[in-house]
């Protein structure tokens, strides 16, 4: 079964009295009707962002070997190898900068400071810049580079241009941000903010570790020894400092960049600071204490690096809980959630696939662990997703009976939908809006997916309110 469209929506949040409110007029009564399109809710103009469509989707792995030569594609959740797809031979890959399903290009670098770009439909392979220091791919599938030099290059849609103006820096952390902007972070603890048409604006920032930022650029995240600093590179809002009780480690922004999760450098578990009420909201309780992060793209799972031995920790963010853990070697690449919600994480010298709430392994690539994996929604022009991709809903919520929802409400508005799914994301539940199936569907406010009923209803249980299950095409 297909998987519906998800839409995520990032907002400003609602005074609590004015949520629960909402949230009764929904969960009142027989039925699981919110209001129509009369509502009376106002959206703040600062804090609207444009509606992101996300869904577990049909995806591959691409495996680079490590000694160069023809990448190989793998159907997911399987990991079975589809021959003759990829061709264009690739050298010995340092780094991968990322894949921009659009353009079908992926960008590597080598240990030449070489920066490659190989077309997946053609495989071609071009040089797009060399003595490259610094490189990212921006939302939008634009390419950002800087050589040694401080020259930018960019690459959007197979167009190349190198900017006129040289950064005053070379920064040590790059971001792409959305409307072609380039954000870093150069020495002296500055940010700085740049553009292929306006010159670089600079500007001081905390002194601190660890930087992200969320996955527009549209804010940067400073970890100092008293807490996180959040920064608009655009400076359109002033600096918002979050004291924490214990020095920051390493960062990673929700998908939908409302939350950080905080890594600790001597309290176990993790901090869970909310960006828009600029305060610590609650944690994440785990066995010790943790050096990186890595974020499922859906924002489902968390995987964790504890600070001391080499595994992984496994976090179901709805129930903010520790579910499981695997002993695996962290990289760059791996341990990752693919596009399809598996688990993807070296083995000994294999690369396996498992379900994230099970660990129960469904694909092993033997000898795979030496090289570099990229896992993407890209499919081959030609070939049909159900032949590259068995995993055409949320693998973390397929079984025998689902998937399966817990359906808090249903709205003809999706605005309304769309600040209800907010605020219940900002008390720690995973929700999600999923649009009307038919003409007489309204816009359903969920929690999920589950496999079986039995998780679903554990769930709506800890709701303390009433909740319906919902599966799709039933």
């Amino acid at each position: 079964m297909a998987s519906p469209v998800v839409y995520f929506v990032r907002r400003g949040h609602l005074p609590i009295s004015r949520f629960l409110l909402f949230a009764s007029l929904t969960l009142w009564g027989c039925g699981p009707r919110a209001p129509a399109a009369g509502s009376s809710q106002q959206q703040s103009p600062q804090r609207v962002s444009q509606l992101q469509i996300l869904a577990r989707s049909p995806g591959v792995a691409i495996r680079l070997p490590a000694k160069g030569g023809t990448p190989q594609l793998y159907r997911l959740p399987r990991l079975t190898a589809v021959d003759g797809v990829l061709k264009g031979k690739l050298p010995p890959v340092e780094r991968v900068i990322g894949l921009d399903p659009e353009s079908e290009f992926l960008f590597v670098t080598t240990a030449k400071l070489e920066l490659l770009a190989l077309d997946l439909g053609s495989g071609r392979v071009d040089t797009v810049g060399t003595n490259i220091r610094q490189a990212a791919l921006g939302p939008d599938g634009t390419l950002y580079a800087v050589d040694t030099t401080r020259r930018v290059i960019s690459l959007s849609r197979r167009t190349r241009f190198a900017w006129p103006q040289l950064l005053t820096a070379l920064p040590h952390d790059l971001f792409g941000a959305a409307d072609q902007h380039l954000v870093g972070v150069i020495p002296q603890d500055r940010l700085l903010v740049a553009a292929a048409d306006q010159p670089a604006t600079v500007r001081p920032i905390a002194a601190g570790g660890d930087v992200t930022a969320t996955r527009w650029g549209d804010l940067v995240a400073v970890a100092s020894d008293s807490g996180v600093t959040f920064y608009d590179p655009l400076g359109r809002r002033d600096p918002a400092f979050v004291r924490l009780s214990d020095v920051p480690r390493a960062l990673a922004f929700s998908p939908s960049g409302h939350r950080i999760y905080v890594a600790r450098r001597n309290v176990p578990g993790l901090a869970v600071v909310d960006r828009y009420e600029k305060k610590e909201l609650d944690g994440v309780a785990l066995p010790g204490s943790v050096a990186a992060l890595r974020l499922d793209p859906l924002g489902r799972w968390l995987l964790a690096r504890p600070a001391v031995g080499d595994s992984a920790w496994i976090v179901d963010l709805p129930i903010k809980r520790h579910t499981g853990i695997v002993p695996t070697e962290w990289k760059s690449d791996l341990p990752a959630i693919s596009p399809d919600g598996m688990l993807i994480y070296r083995r000994g010298k294999d690369v396996v696939s498992a379900g994230p709430d099970s660990l129960t392994g469904i694909g092993k690539v033997t000898g795979g662990a030496s090289d570099t994996w990229v896992l993407t929604t890209w499919l081959p022009r030609g070939v049909p997703s159900s032949t590259v991709s068995s995993a055409t809903s949320d693998s973390a919520g397929v079984g025998a009976e689902g998937p399966l929802y817990v359906q808090v409400s249903t709205s003809q508005n999706p605005e309304w939908s769309g600040h209800l799914a907010d605020d219940l994301t900002r008390a720690g539940l995973a929700a999600r809006v999923l649009p009307p199936q038919h003409p007489d569907d309204g816009y359903r406010v969920v929690l999920g997916p589950y496999a079986t009923r039995a998780q679903a209803e554990a769930t709506g249980r800890r709701l303390g309110r009433p909740f319906w299950i919902y599966q799709p095409g039933q």
